[in-house]
């Protein structure tokens, strides 16, 4: 099994590729279901997040309500790492364990794994090698105001939070600019899928 990190700032276009690589037929897990999968009641991490963040971050049916924790934790930097302590964890180890049955399951030796804050949560060190979609901070803005139900100072918090560029280039294989059209990003898509495998073929 090789396995790849798929990563990039909020409105990078992280799903983008992840959509158009199931499309090619790869595996690909998602930190992002992950998370949820983690905050799940019962479990040893909602335990922890509920203890210390309150019963306020509990939702109606007894779930995290993110969007209330999102609101607590991007607003005070201690209260994010505080969060980050207990949830990172605990997505690795699911990570580690999705990707393999990934891998069984779909019989594939090629397995992404999509997630924002790969390099911030150390889970770089789980993957074979990095790829990192990049976009104008423009473009990012645009994107994100779209889609997303936040607002300007929401998402300046939310992009504060993040790695700088440069940092998530220099632990990265690869870099994916998508700031063109879905076609240039898709064709560089493919040409970096058969550099990969030759580059998988040369290793063995």
């Amino acid at each position: 099994m090789y396995t790849i990190g798929l990563t990039g700032s909020i409105g990078a276009g992280k799903s983008s590729v992840a959509q158009y690589l199931k499309k090619r037929g790869y595996p690909v897990v998602d930190a992002d279901r992950l998370g949820h999968e983690a905050y799940l009641p019962n479990t040893s991490c909602y335990q922890q997040v509920v203890q210390a963040f309150g019963d306020k971050v509990v939702a109606g049916d007894g779930t995290i309500d993110r969007s209330v924790l999102g609101s607590i934790v991007f607003a005070d930097h201690t209260q994010l790492r505080r969060l980050n302590e207990i949830v990172w964890p605990a997505i690795k180890q699911l990570a580690i364990l999705r990707l393999q049955q990934s891998a069984d399951v779909q019989g594939c030796c090629t397995v992404f794994f999509e997630a924002a804050v790969l390099v911030e949560a150390g889970w770089h060190t789980i993957v074979d090698e990095v790829w990192t979609i990049l976009a104008d901070k423009t473009n990012v803005v645009k994107r994100v105001l779209a889609r997303d139900k936040t607002t300007d100072v929401r998402l300046k918090q939310r992009l504060d939070a993040q790695i700088s560029t440069d940092e998530r280039v220099r632990r990265s294989s690869v870099v994916i600019n998508n700031d063109t059209t879905i076609e240039e990003l898709y064709e560089a898509i493919d040409q970096q899928l058969t550099r990969l495998h030759q580059r998988i073929e040369g290793e063995k």
